[in-house]
């Protein structure tokens, strides 16, 4: 008898397979003849569906595993770091490569969860890399002292293995969903901004204009400077960026300090115009550009210089 039919979504070579060893007549085993004839026959056969069963089972293992997603949004999969190349005294980029190429174009804005090795913490990084890229993903990861993850990752040697989960969409955007897109960004919070910032300027069909304040202490600490200025040079009718320096150098021509209400006021699109602002840093300066968030990471009330100058909540996004 028969007992096991391949799907038809199966390649013809795996159905022909799973077929061919599902196959099982009874015929074809000849026990030995004896009073106990009966029983062996039912043993033969027992072993033949065993046999075959197992066969189909492991090929459809087989199968389904090599068409599981790169990266899994439900799990963590294990990747291999495969370059590394420091950036500032604390941050480097982290390359993992993927074992095949991935399906679909990462959505833009969206992150990925690294886990540490004890498995208990995981930290939110938004690849710097174009969303279109399908073979790797690169993570801009600066270290803090009190930050698990990221001390783990700065640990970690060329060939060392990260359990990756991901991508997790962050800012549903859409071409042209808006006019203007204004960013302000501390540190490491910058990386959305700036795979929002590619992906729109790589779109020719996409006419939004961006303008950037970038926060940070020193002028050492200004992430992915020379990426962002290439940008500006290239686009300057479409993305401006400015940079303000908690402890600026001297000579220093930008901004100095804190982001203000007459920094935003100067370098953001009005609050009248189709507009869209993006927040992402250090939690206080979040507090204290728009607001805290919510609980559960919720948006929360439109508060700080934002509100000041005359954004609604609607207009304003806390990653």
């Amino acid at each position: 008898m028969h007992f096991y039919i391949a799907p038809k979504h199966f390649p013809l070579t795996l159905r022909s397979s799973l077929c061919n060893l599902g196959r099982c007549r009874f015929s074809t085993v000849t026990p030995p003849q004896s009073s106990k004839t009966s029983r062996v026959r039912q043993y033969y056969a027992a072993i033949s569906i065993g046999a075959a069963l197992g066969s189909s089972i492991l090929l459809y293992n087989y199968f389904s595993s090599s068409n599981k997603p790169t990266l899994d949004p439900a799990e963590f999969t294990a990747f291999t770091l495969t370059r590394r190349v420091p950036v500032s005294h604390n941050t480097d980029i982290f390359r993992f490569d993927f074992p095949k190429p991935m399906p679909t174009d990462l959505p833009v804005v969206s992150c990925v969860r690294v886990k540490d090795d004890s498995m208990q913490v995981a930290r939110p990084y938004t690849p710097i890399s174009p969303t279109n890229e399908r073979r790797f993903i690169d993570l801009l990861v600066k270290r803090y002292e009190n930050g698990q993850v990221s001390k783990w990752l700065h640990g970690l040697k060329v060939g060392d293995k990260v359990e990756i989960k991901g991508p997790a969409r962050t800012l549903d955007y859409k071409e042209n969903m808006k006019k203007n897109i204004g960013m302000i960004a501390g540190g490491s919070g910058i990386t959305p901004m700036y795979q929002l910032i590619n992906h729109i300027l790589s779109n020719p069909e996409d006419k939004t204009k961006m303008s950037l304040i970038y926060a940070n202490v020193t002028e050492d600490d200004i992430l992915l400077r020379k990426e962002l200025d290439a940008l500006a040079r290239a686009h300057p009718d479409r993305f401006k960026v400015y940079y303000t320096l908690d402890n600026a150098p001297k000579g220093w021509t930008q901004g100095s300090g804190y982001v203000n209400k007459e920094m935003v006021i100067e370098n953001m699109p009005k609050a009248e115009d189709d507009v869209l602002i993006i927040t992402c840093g250090p939690p206080g300066m979040i507090r204290h550009v728009a607001g805290a968030k919510g609980k559960n990471w919720t948006q929360g009330e439109i508060g700080g210089i934002l509100k000041l100058v005359g954004y609604t909540e609607e207009q304003v996004i806390k990653m």
